[in-house]
């Protein structure tokens, strides 16, 4: 599924003539750029631009949905102007943790508008991947990331979502291929400190528990991503958390299926005491629309 932010740098693809050009307008890298208008193509099956080592010029069918794509994200624009303009009741301090993942890539896009709409209202995150039980810590909510096994709080799932091994490319022409457990669990992986003992399928669908060959350790799941993508060894993500990676080629998934228990949905969770709060109301709903386009 594509995004907003990809019609919108289609447009300005169309509009400037180049990658490079829509680049600094947008306040973003060409490879960036790239990648949204690829990804457009791809969901779309259509060729939006035909390509020469200067210019892109729009093919037909470019030409015909920039017709029609323009002058609705014109409406959006003047809709977002319109909803920041209006004066909002809702105020306080809301706290929420999640993994940092969750936060940069999900929560964080879709602040701004939630901000400009509740300017009053202020919020502090706690972007963690160890688990934050809510009231000892002063937490109004949450977004959980797999099995849930606290009945005491409130929770909605957002959406589906499973863990996958993945490496760089490089990486596993390094090392590779993994056809068997062995050669998986030989390798060098980096890992979250919590991360070193799996639960894997052996060759007649058993399970097997095994301790990875950690030779680096880091301390939260961006970091996980950034050393994954450097090269650096074999790790265990949720596919939502890497999806962009995926995507263009900087990781790949290794041995599917291998993994347990691969499934991670994603909730968000409350104490019940905090159900009858519009913050918490209106921070979920936001949530909710973060993940509604979410693949996995």
């Amino acid at each position: 599924m594509y995004s907003i932010d990809d019609l919108k740098t289609f447009v300005v693809i169309a509009e400037t003539g180049g990658v490079t050009a829509a680049a600094r307008r947008l306040g973003v890298s060409p490879a960036t750029v790239s990648h949204r208008l690829a990804k457009l193509e791809a969901v779309l099956h259509l060729t939006l631009f035909h390509r020469n080592s200067r210019v892109l010029l729009l093919s037909t069918e470019g030409q015909v949905f920039f017709e029609r794509v323009q002058p609705i994200l014109a409406d959006l624009s003047q809709a977002e102007r319109d909803a920041c303009s209006r004066i909002s009741e809702l105020s306080g301090n809301l706290r929420v943790t999640m993994s940092p993942w969750i936060l940069s890539r999900f929560i964080l896009p879709a602040l701004p508008q939630f901000r400009c709409t509740h300017p009053q209202l202020t919020i502090e995150f706690l972007a963690v991947d160890r688990y934050v039980p809510l009231v000892a810590e002063g937490q109004d909510c949450g977004i959980r990331v797999g099995q849930l096994e606290d009945s005491a709080l409130v929770a909605r799932k957002l959406c589906d979502n499973h863990r996958i091994i993945c490496c760089a490319p490089a990486f596993l022409d390094a090392h590779g291929p993994f056809a068997e457990v062995d050669a998986l669990f030989d390798a060098p992986w980096v890992s979250l400190p919590w991360q070193r003992r799996l639960a894997v399928k052996d060759a007649k669908g058993r399970r097997r528990d095994v301790t990875v060959h950690s030779t680096i350790s880091v301390s939260n799941s961006d970091m996980l991503t950034d050393c994954a993508v450097q090269g650096l060894g074999l790790v265990i993500k949720s596919r939502l958390a890497v999806q962009s990676e995926l995507l263009d080629g900087r990781l790949v998934e290794v041995m599917p299926d291998i993994l347990w228990q691969p499934s991670a949905p994603i909730w968000f969770v409350f104490a019940p005491e905090a159900r009858a709060t519009q913050k918490t109301k209106l921070f979920g709903e936001l949530a909710q629309s973060a993940f509604a386009n979410a693949m996995i």
